[in-house]
């Protein structure tokens, strides 16, 4: 069976008791081309080809003055997602892989042959990030509607939702950011953030939207303006959203139900009530758990426990909820060290839609847009310490746009590679791949997957 969303075996047990201790067009418009132009190429080649020839929205407007263009506008954007995509992090390394790219390749997405970082940048200084979700929201729907698109056994999709930091910095004014005190040093910084929309039931976990956030800003807030966006692009793929407690919100939860989807969201001290409640009622169960998993990896043991408490109608304030759940994990390390945590959540689900061990996955898997996603983002693609165009709050957001689209990229081409046992291969792997399929063609056939 394949696991995504960790790699950790079992190990010893537990006890038994819940108690808790309290306290458009391609790459480039300019270089459309004709789906026979590409009879030459092996069907998988020319899948990666054809993700990677990303369809541009039409709203994706060129800045630069009319003369001196020496290169297409939408092959310069297409240039820095593939670069992102192969784990190149500045647009110096970026304009490198445009040399590496082979001609037949080149061609075919509209790269240009011969650039300079200080081009690319230029240009992402200027670039309004109009039309840039609508292309990424193309990019994803064209892979999601593939029935072959790898998806895990849910009975329904799952949409995950968090917050991550894009950029902060206490080196200068970021032109049309807030800048907000450090409480430690005393200093003023600027900081960008987003709140993501994911979907974590395919295997690649792509993103699908993001709402940006300022210092001042909230994520609770960004959820009410994101969530009905992704619902009216994507609600068929998905019946269940997951968040953090920092979502957690009798307003948040009204508009999810009211879209007609479930929720399952984290609860902590921002809800008091309701968070004591479910440490009460299910502690006073004294019943084994409903679902258990045990794993091993990196010479640590996890065990993962739920327990559940089905609630009554009007039994809480909070709108639609049908069960409180408690999540133990414990981890045994080989050096002896122990750890535990306990998570509560509320959701509307009940156990007549997911069972008590996809209920226990559930949980898991909205972690894994930490692990998965975030992770990703900042380790491989560079996303949290290598900001490559930062005077504007314009520049930091067409930059995670097309680093977005950059992770999607790359992540749908992970999902499709053969598997290394039971996990797939790692992301630095997949980077080679993904660079050497582009760079060389037809010669990175025999290690992918066939259709």
């Amino acid at each position: 069976m394949l696991d995504t969303e960790g790699a950790d075996r079992g190990g010893g047990m537990g006890p038994a008791s819940p108690i808790p201790p309290m306290p458009r067009p391609a790459m480039g418009a300019e270089a459309g081309q004709e789906e026979s132009s590409m009879s030459g190429l092996g069907g998988q080649q020319r899948r990666v080809l054809q993700q990677a020839r990303l369809p541009w929205d039409k709203a994706v407007k060129d800045p630069r003055d009319a003369r001196g263009r020496r290169h297409g506008h939408l092959g310069l954007l297409g240039l820095v997602v593939a670069a992102f995509a192969v784990g190149k992090k500045g647009l110096k390394q970026a304009a490198q892989l445009a040399r590496d790219v082979g001609a037949r390749t080149r061609k075919r997405l509209g790269l240009p042959q011969a650039v300079v970082g200080s081009t690319l940048w230029r240009l992402l200084e200027k670039q309004p990030a109009e039309g840039l979700r609508q292309t990424m929201r193309a990019q994803v729907q064209q892979v999601l509607k593939d029935p072959r698109t790898p998806r895990l056994p849910f009975p329904m999709g799952v949409l995950s939702l968090d917050g991550k930091s894009l950029w902060t910095t206490h080196q200068g004014e970021v032109e049309g950011l807030q800048a907000v005190a450090n409480d430690e040093a005393g200093r003023e910084l600027w900081r960008l953030g987003a709140l993501r929309a994911v979907l974590t039931s395919v295997v690649a976990a792509p993103c699908l939207d993001m709402e940006f956030i300022s210092a001042k800003e909230g994520e609770s807030p960004a959820f009410r303006q994101l969530f009905p966006r992704v619902v009216q692009a994507y609600g068929e793929h998905f019946g269940v959203v997951t968040g953090d407690a920092g979502l957690t919100a009798a307003p948040n939860a009204a508009l999810v139900r009211q879209w007609g989807k479930h929720y399952c969201f984290g609860l902590k001290a921002n809800q008091p009530t309701l968070h004591e409640y479910a440490v009460r009622v299910i502690a006073a169960k004294q019943c084994p758990a409903r679902a258990r998993t045990q794993q091993r990896a990196h010479g640590k043991t996890v065990v993962r426990e739920l327990w559940t408490h089905a609630l009554k109608q009007d039994e809480v304030d909070f709108p639609g909820a049908r069960m409180l759940l408690l999540v133990r994990q414990q981890h045994w390390d080989d050096d002896g060290t122990f750890e535990e945590e306990y998570r509560y959540f509320v959701t509307s689900l009940d156990t007549t839609l997911f069972n008590f061990k996809q209920l226990l996955r559930l949980v898991r898997v909205h972690w894994g847009i930490e692990n998965r996603h975030h992770w990703t983002l900042d380790v491989v693609l560079g996303e949290d310490e290598h900001q490559p165009c930062r005077p504007t709050r314009t520049a930091l957001e067409v930059v995670a746009w097309l680093r977005a689209m950059a992770f999607n990229l790359l992540s749908f081409f992970r999902a499709r590679l053969p598997l290394e046992g039971r996990h797939l291969v790692e992301w630095a792997r997949a980077c080679e791949l993904l660079r050497d399929s582009l760079v060389h063609g037809r010669r990175q056939e025999l290690l992918l997957t066939a259709a």
